[in-house]
């Protein structure tokens, strides 16, 4: 039961902090600074996971 409130609250909640994350980053590295934009590409794969991970989850469960 703790898996399923992990899949389906706490990873949606990491996605949106990271897409934020993402979107901070991006509007920084208008400034060229290398630092920014390695942080923003990695944040991107870091949301697009936590946010479709729930999805795969429960694809996943109905399909059992």
């Amino acid at each position: 039961m703790a898996a399923l409130g992990f899949f389906s609250v706490v990873l949606p909640c990491l996605s949106i902090v990271s897409f934020t994350c993402f979107t901070c980053f991006a509007a920084c590295r208008a400034q060229q600074h290398r630092a920014f934009k390695v942080l923003a590409y990695v944040c991107l794969p870091v949301g697009l996971v936590c946010g479709l991970t729930p999805i795969a989850v429960l694809t996943h469960a109905s399909t059992l």
